[in-house]
Order: C-alpha cells, then structure tokens, then sequence
C-alpha cells in the first residue's frame, strides 16, 4: 500500500496543482497553450530521445503488446456503441465519440510518466510502441465512423480518412523523438558526457510539467448534461478496456509480467483529450466528452491504485 501510495499521490498532486494554478486570476488559457507546447516540442521529446539512444530500449519488446492494447481498444469501443445504441439511442456520430472515449488513453500527459514511475526505464519501450501507434490507428478509425454515420464515407473518403493523419504524424515531437532515439541506439555511439547531462537536466522537468500541464488543462473543461453517456464512458475507459487488456495479454498472448503490466496501466489510464479535439471538429458529443475527461482523471487517482496494487 506505501508503494502505491508513494506512486499515485506525487502524480495526482502535481495534477491537481496544475488544476488550482489554472484556476486563478494569474493564469490564463495562453499560458497553458504556451507550457503544453514546452511539454509537447522540447521537454518530452528530450526525455525519450534520452533515454532511447543511450540504450537499447526495444530490445525484448514483444510486438504483440500492439494487438493486446489495441485489440482491447476496439473490443471495449464496438461493446460501447453497441450498448448506446440500444440504451441510449444516440445517433451514429455520437455512438463513434463515445466508442473512441472507452478506449483512448492519455498516453503521452499522464501514461508515460506515471507508467516509468512505476515500472522504471525497462518500460520506455513497450510505452513507446503504444504512443506510437494510439493516434495511427484510433482516430482514423473515430473518423471513419462518424463519416459513415454522416453518410459522407466513399472509397475517396476512406483513403482520404486513412491517410490524413501521416503528415501530422511525421511532424509529431514525440514520434520524431522515439524514431530518432531508437535509430541512434542502434548505432552504438552513445552520447557525449555534456550532451548527455544537458538532456538528463532538461529531462528532469517533463514528468513534473507534464503532469501539471495536464491539470491546468482540466481546469478549462467544464461538466455537461447526460450523465448517463458520460458514466458509460467512464466505466469503460477505466474498467472495462484494461480488464479486456488484461485478459489478452494473459489468456491470449500469453505476454510476460513487464509488458502486461504496461499495457494494463496504460489502458487504465483516464480518457485522452484527443476525443475532445475529434467531437469539437465535428460539432458533437462536446459535453459528454469533456465530463468524462475531467471526471475519469479524478475518479482514476483511485482505480489506478488499485490497479498498481494488482500489477505490483
């Protein structure tokens, strides 16, 4: 119990800082656009270009942590709308947003830390293949299904849909670190000793910013109506889609303790904020979205301990 103790309350503290912080008149909505944008282009990019060139980092990952993550992703998405559907008798859009909320983490703001903190650096390279491929793969499929909802989806469309997000991808920090990072690993050339203690004190300051940013940015979202879509997301995003993890990591794949325990932990991460950026596109399904990012960030310091409890 100290050990989770000693794990969950830094993490949820620096959060809720962060939230207290944006909440007063010395704060502005800029300045968290402007401290998410250190986090995002310099401070975490730093942090894994680091510690992936100075070693080894994929070494022994399994690539079917890919299909148990992301298998449970989509299981826990299609059970969800096809729950609303019946329950709730939502439109296909909606049924889309709330899918993708069971099943997309926050992977980059509050699952890498929290995931390194408590299984050390042997955990950068099954996290790093789960950042990696979480925007490839989840928001085209969100995407696709709303156009199809909308009756807008063609042959064209699907293309269009399907290949739309490489050139943000290729632009991404945080995939340009991994990519960078593994490739100069693979070299065997190491780093100089000055280069080396400049990245290790710029990376000292991700984890810690990336966590408060994360709660300054809570504080913009504010709680909507339909509780009912909002707490089905909720259970999903925190019960339902690391159990079905669990299970395919287990009984499926027959995964080691390492890579179950990353892939678990990062699918019972809260919901990322990228749904939101996918139901604001598209006009739709705002409120539910934004309460359930807010309130499952909350609820999850108490299903994350336990969850480390399980995993550790």
């Amino acid at each position: 119990m100290s050990a989770i103790i000693t794990i969950i309350a830094p993490v949820f503290a620096l959060i809720l800082v962060g939230y207290g912080v944006a909440r007063t008149p010395k704060w502005t909505p800029d300045a968290t656009k402007y401290f998410n944008n250190f986090v995002f282009y310099v401070a975490l990019p730093t942090l894994l270009f680091g510690k992936l060139a100075t070693g080894r980092a994929f070494d022994g990952v399994d690539p079917l942590i890919a299909a148990a993550y992301f298998g449970g992703a989509l299981i826990s998405m299609a059970l969800l709308m096809g729950i609303s559907r019946i329950v709730f008798r939502i439109p296909g859009d909606e049924r889309a947003l709330l899918g993708m909320g069971a099943g997309f983490s926050n992977t980059v703001l509050l699952g890498l830390p929290l995931i390194v903190l408590t299984f050390g650096d042997a955990a950068l390279g099954p996290v790093t293949t789960i950042i990696a491929f979480n925007t490839l793969l989840m928001m085209p499929v969100t995407t696709l299904l709303v156009e199809v909802a909308r009756g807008r989806a063609s042959q064209n469309s699907l293309a269009r849909i399907v290949v739309a997000p490489i050139p943000a991808l290729i632009r991404n920090p945080i995939l340009i670190a991994i990519v960078s990072g593994a490739t100069w690993s693979f070299t065997g050339i190491g780093l100089a000793l000055p280069i080396e203690r400049f990245i290790d004190l710029l990376s000292g300051a991700a984890g810690p910013c990336a966590l408060f940013v994360l709660g300054a940015s809570l504080a913009e979202y504010r709680l909507a109506g339909r509780p009912g879509e909002t707490a089905s997301m909720i259970g999903f995003k925190l019960v339902v889609h690391p159990t079905i993890v669990w299970l395919l990591c287990t009984q499926v794949f027959a995964l080691d303790a390492l890579t179950t325990g990353v892939a678990t932990l990062m699918a019972a991460i809260p919901v990322g904020a990228t749904v939101f950026v996918i139901a604001q596109k598209y006009g739709t399904f705002v409120g539910p979205v934004t309460s359930s990012i807010l309130l499952s960030t909350g609820i999850s310091a108490v299903t994350l301990a336990v969850v480390i409890g399980f995993l550790t």
